[in-house]
């Protein structure tokens, strides 16, 4: 009898054991309460640069990936042409890009899928002047000397502007010429203007150099403010294979979120970490941050931005064919993360 007895305390201790640990759990968002890891190692392939691979630096260096169970190792690139390649191969599996390397993917029939945008990038797609010029107005930029690279997304900055303010874009004199190049040419004086991307407007701004207008952000005379010129962004995408995943990718997306927080929440020090990890001085980063929007949201800029971005890049050649969007996204791991980051239903 009294072993009984001791048999019914043992197994009633064992279930409140059981349930206050339940109730403790509840208390922490993590990957085991909404299911194991598939796989706990990731290798995270990205760029040399605060516009693509901010928050997958930061994830780890405070962490936040550690918090969701994961592994990660980062592997960064000097430039986002590189992924693109690898991608195809299907030697990067977990990547952040630009919607530029995810279209041209999704238009050659790459298995791949976008799951979540990183940041707005169009206020660093600029059109930076010369120390020496002086505008008074938007009219005071026809015929001038502009270096912009072929085929450069900026050039859909540069038509919505002339639209917008009555410029004829007709008397812009294009010089093809690459971001360093268009450097050298801005401070000899052989080009008025140069339209390019970060860091090289900051280094412009560095020789004196004034912003005239970005995808973003316009500070012509006549025009001073937000504007929406053009909306490209960075993005996280992932090889289909990686889909068969679900748990690990939201831990993953998780991880990110607490990134992109750290990094809207405390600059300077986000700045610090990226300043030793890139190499590259803070004050410089500090710049090209604060010209970034660092966001997951899915929105309308968003999805209108892909659809515009492959429609010029259609137009220039780059792509042989238009992918439908449908075809190269899904925001359903996203959404199960925090449902309202996913602002629009794509059907």
């Amino acid at each position: 009898m009294r072993r009984e007895f001791n048999l019914m305390v043992l197994i009633f201790c064992m279930a409140m054991v059981a349930l206050l640990a339940g109730c403790g759990q509840k208390e922490v968002s993590n990957s085991t309460e909404q299911g194991g890891l598939e796989v706990k190692e990731i290798t995270a392939w990205g760029v040399i640069d605060p516009q693509i691979s901010a928050q997958q630096i930061i994830a780890k260096k405070m962490g936040f990936f550690k918090e969701e169970g994961l592994e990660v190792t980062n592997k960064l690139q000097q430039s986002g042409t590189e992924i693109g390649p690898m991608v195809a191969g299907g030697s990067a599996q977990v990547s952040f890009e630009s919607t530029y390397t995810d279209i041209s993917l999704a238009s050659n029939n790459i298995p791949m899928t976008l799951i979540a945008p990183m940041a707005n990038i169009g206020g660093t797609q600029a059109v930076v002047a010369s120390s020496g010029l002086d505008i008074n107005s938007a009219q005071d930029l026809e015929g001038l000397k502009i270096g912009m690279a072929p085929g450069s997304g900026v050039l859909i900055a540069i038509r919505k502007m002339a639209d917008e303010l009555g410029v004829d874009i007709n008397s812009f004199r294009f010089v093809k010429l690459q971001p360093a190049d268009q450097i050298i040419a801005l401070e000899k004086g052989d080009i008025d203007l140069m339209a390019c991307w970060e860091p090289w407007v900051s280094k412009a701004i560095a020789l004196d150099g004034k912003i005239l207008f970005s995808g973003l952000n316009s500070y012509l005379p006549e025009n001073k403010g937000d504007v929406n010129y053009l909306n490209f962004h960075t993005t996280l995408q992932v090889t289909n294979d990686m889909l068969k995943y679900p748990e690990t990718l939201k831990a993953f997306l998780r991880a990110l979120v607490k990134a992109t927080d750290y990094i809207n929440n405390n600059r300077e020090e986000a700045a610090a970490i990226l300043s030793e990890e890139l190499n590259i001085e803070k004050e410089e980063l500090l710049g090209i941050m604060s010209r970034n929007i660092y966001s997951l949201q899915v929105d309308s800029d968003f999805v209108d931005g892909i659809t515009e971005m492959a429609t010029f890049m259609k137009e220039m050649d780059n792509i042989s064919k238009i992918p439908q969007v449908l075809d190269f996204v899904d925001f359903s791991l996203l959404k199960e993360v925090d449902k309202d980051l996913v602002k629009v239903d794509l059907k």
